[in-house]
């Protein structure tokens, strides 16, 4: 079963932060639930552009808004099911609102929502909403493309 692990508010902060700009790598950050319908519908595109970019130097990583308790049945069984290899986190607040302005502040919160950081940190692609596979995929290519 596919390992999520619970962050906080500054767990989340310290993996969106991108490093020291000779090693950081570009940051594909995606926020679901498994209640979420669009949430299910886009995660084959997610797994396959996952599949597609790792190995040109994209990290990515998969942030639920399920509950606690769903950290080691529903979440994991979703992940594996769906061929999920991308570290999964589930977001661990009472509150999440002050988590969700940190990460964008125009976002809402509503679900699934895509950020795209490139490796300064700076956000270079949103979708708020379903993603656009093709838009998506054009993004990544500008930041992993000359890097092969």
């Amino acid at each position: 079963m596919p390992v999520v692990v619970a962050v906080d508010a500054a767990g989340l902060q310290a993996l969106l932060k991108r490093g020291d700009a000779k090693s950081a790598k570009p940051l594909l950050a995606n926020y679901w639930a498994t209640w979420c319908e669009p949430c299910r519908d886009e995660f084959p595109d997610l797994v396959k552009v996952d599949a597609d970019y790792r190995p040109k130097g994209l990290d990515f990583i998969a942030v639920t808004l399920d509950d606690l308790a769903d950290i080691k049945t529903g979440v994991p069984k979703f992940l594996r099911k769906m061929h999920a290899q991308m570290p999964a986190y589930l977001l661990n607040l009472s509150d999440p609102e002050p988590a969700i302005k940190m990460v964008d502040s125009n976002w809402g919160g509503a679900l699934p929502a895509t950020f795209l950081y490139n490796a300064k940190g700076e956000v270079v692609y949103k979708s708020l909403g379903r993603i656009k596979v093709d838009e998506l995929r054009a993004a990544i290519e500008k930041l992993v493309g000359s890097k092969q």
